[in-house]
């Protein structure tokens, strides 16, 4: 019993601050809806809201679910290595992968608003056989037992958060006081129950052989998409396709998430941990680390403006790089700054860059809208940054040998 106190201890311990972000957020929300606030806390509190769709607290919530996946991803491997069936763990991997696509897009609520909630139906039946076919498998083992436990906990979390929302749908929340009590309390046991999920398979990976549960060892399954660059092309097509021809001409379906940020976001935060990965092998550690920060932001800013956040953060007025088009070139930094280290380390040659420049300098032309039109440009703005992000995957995948 203490060795299980201990690894669950241990365990908790080394994702803390996973829980202390979500406090974060948690108590971010709780001040603004019961406590006394500064007027700058109004304009800033759309940033890091839970409660609005598109900016730093809904990007987090998303990368949780996307960890999940990764951490159920890394288990799968370690199964396989074992001889123990991995298919389990890569149908939970595609599951919080689709949850957090969910998240990031809100693609649930276009579907409730397109078809109503019957809409839904077919999504939730999928989910369902899934996770059952899933939890039965990980029930009838008594090393993936409490990890299948914290699996239910998760997930029935994610169905009572649900239910609320039907509840609020169907019947109304007339009283404001405990609206608000609803609303906090439905984006803190969701959070909580990511934290969950995550641990989860923090748990498996231990019980399976792993007992290397640092954040990099967990996450190094990311590096694998510098294998399959013919998948990323075609994440990358589909991406632009769904953007340019259902997104953009139907624009009023997306009110709430932005399914046409998710490429960009998820690829800018996977690239992040790649460098990060870059950092711990190789001897240029200072670059990789700061570039690997740039991808984080450059995901982060995808949700929500970076300089509009500044702005309303400190009461100030100045309108700087807060719409385009040096907004749009601001996310070419990282690109930037990855091709003029690449060519000085003699991996990358100065027409390959220019090409890459050129090629997203005749997008930009292409995609920057008419100011006529204000509703096209962030949907546009994704065309650009996905092409970005792409770029940058690509000169990393090319050039995927650095010094020693």
């Amino acid at each position: 019993m203490a060795k299980q106190d201990h690894l669950n201890s241990t365990v908790f311990g080394q994702w803390y601050w996973i829980w202390l972000v979500n406090a974060f957020f948690i108590g971010v929300m709780v001040v603004f809806f019961f406590i006394d606030y500064p007027g700058w806390f109004h304009f800033a509190y759309r940033g890091v809201s839970l409660t609005h769709e598109m900016n730093y607290a809904v990007w987090w919530s998303g990368i949780c679910l996307f960890l999940a996946g990764i951490v159920f991803a890394r288990v799968g491997t370690i199964a396989q290595e074992s001889g123990t069936k991995p298919w389990v763990w890569y149908v939970l991997s595609l599951a919080m992968i689709a949850l957090c696509f969910d998240e990031v897009g809100s693609l649930h609520e276009t579907v409730a608003r397109v078809g109503g909630w019957w809409g839904l139906l077919p999504f939730a039946l999928v989910f369902a056989v899934a996770f059952s076919l899933t939890l039965i498998q990980l029930l009838s083992h008594n090393a993936t037992r409490q990890t299948a436990v914290l699996i239910v906990i998760g997930i029935s979390i994610f169905v009572v958060v649900a239910g609320l929302e039907a509840l609020e749908h169907d019947l109304g929340f007339q009283n404001n006081f405990w609206r608000r009590v609803r609303l906090v309390g439905e984006e803190t046991i969701e959070l909580v129950a990511m934290g969950i999920l995550i641990t989860s398979g923090l748990i498996a990976m231990k019980r399976l052989g792993d007992g290397d549960r640092r954040f990099l060892n967990a996450t190094a399954v990311v590096d694998n998409i510098l294998d399959f660059p013919m998948i990323i092309f075609a994440l990358f097509i589909t991406q632009i396709t769904f953007t340019a021809v259902v997104v953009v001409p139907n624009y009023t379906f997306f009110l709430e998430g932005n399914p046409s940020a998710l490429f960009p976001i998820m690829l800018f935060f996977c690239l992040g941990i790649i460098a990060r990965l870059r950092a711990q092998q190789i001897k240029e550690r200072n670059f990789w680390n700061f570039l690997g920060l740039l991808f984080f932001v450059a995901s982060l800013s995808q949700m929500y403006n970076l300089n509009t956040f500044l702005n309303h953060l400190m009461d100030i007025e100045a309108d700087v790089m807060t719409g385009p088009p040096l907004s749009w070139i601001v996310t070419t930094m990282p690109l930037a700054l990855l091709c003029i280290h690449e060519i000085r380390a003699g991996r990358l040659s100065v027409k390959r860059a220019g090409i890459f420049a050129a090629l997203l300098f005749f997008l930009y032309l292409l995609v920057y809208p008419d100011l006529e039109f204000r509703y096209r440009i962030e949907y546009l703005y994704f065309l650009f940054s996905s092409a970005v992000a792409y770029s940058c995957y690509q000169v990393i995948r090319l050039n995927n040998k650095p010094d020693a």
